[in-house]
């Protein structure tokens, strides 16, 4: 059996709170990401920058693309509802956002590296081209940043940061 909420439109006050955490969050992932762009950033508040970034981007995602179990959850709900007032809120694929995980779980990261590394060569916090140390597997790099192409290498995963960028760009533009 359906629940009141279910039955009807969302209230358009309610929207509007959405609308303006969403805007909120994306403007935390802006300054954070226009900080991953400046020259002779201090090594530890780059790494804090791209943190920072991927929390406000997961908030983001979380409001308009959250992980649905139940259709009949409220997020489906919510999720309803803001697409039938922002009809072109983009999608973006989840696996990108695979990193937050990776942030949110870092003990267990630490744990698989431990557990699965054949070599325990270890590598963090680096800037720059991934293949600058010569025989480091991918796997045993926990924190990698290339200014170049905008890419966070976190132990043999790739994420485009720059992808993600334009995700939250056009949902701007469509609030």
């Amino acid at each position: 059996m359906k629940s009141n909420w279910q039955t009807k439109k969302m209230d358009d006050f309610f929207i509007k709170i959405y609308r303006e955490q969403i805007l909120d969050q994306i403007n935390g992932a802006e300054i954070s990401y226009s900080n991953l762009t400046k020259k002779n950033i201090e090594i530890n508040y780059l790494f804090l920058n791209i943190h920072h970034f991927i929390v406000h981007i997961s908030n983001v995602f979380k409001i308009v693309q959250p992980k649905i179990t139940d259709e009949l959850s409220f997020k489906n709900y919510r999720v309803k509802n803001l697409k039938i007032k922002y009809t072109q809120i983009p999608q973006i694929e989840p696996k990108l956002l695979h990193i937050r995980n990776d942030f949110e779980h870092f003990d267990e990261r630490i744990d698989n590296w431990i557990i699965n590394s054949k070599n325990h060569n270890y590598a963090d916090k680096n800037i720059g081209d991934l293949k600058s140390i010569k025989g480091l597997d991918p796997k045993d790099s926990f924190r990698w940043y290339n200014p170049e192409t905008k890419i966070l290498y976190f132990c043999g995963n790739e994420y485009p940061l720059d992808d993600l960028y334009k995700y939250i760009v056009e949902i701007k533009k469509v609030l």
